[in-house]
């Protein structure tokens, strides 16, 4: 299944929509939207989950690597919408422990504005 994936700007952050599966075949499709979202400034992203479907281990590799920039830069990486296999597996590989997720692109948005 390929990977959909679009950017939109709020007032201080990015939000990243991401639809389809995150495996060996998207993953540099993955890796290069947010590291355009990164190289144009965004230092308060929100990744939306909704519509993906499945996430291998490079995906969860991936959230994390940009969870460390953000961090090191004084920001913050808030995931959102994770359903059914993906939010099992953000919880089984501890991810939840390390990165925010919320039930919503709104309550992802509203944890980076507190």
């Amino acid at each position: 299944m390929p990977l959909n994936c679009s950017v939109s700007h709020g007032p201080g952050y990015a939000v990243v929509s991401v639809g389809g599966e995150i495996d060996a075949s998207t993953e540099q499709e993955f890796r290069d939207t947010l590291a355009a979202v990164l190289s144009a400034g965004a230092v308060r992203v929100v990744l939306d989950l909704d519509g993906v479907q499945f996430m291998a281990s490079a995906g969860i590799g991936i959230l994390l690597g940009v969870r460390r920039v953000l961090s090191d830069g004084g920001g913050e990486l808030v995931l959102s919408a994770a359903r059914g296999d993906v939010a099992e597996v953000l919880d089984m590989t501890g991810v939840t422990d390390v990165i925010p997720v919320t039930a919503s692109v709104a309550d992802a948005v509203a944890r980076l504005d507190g």
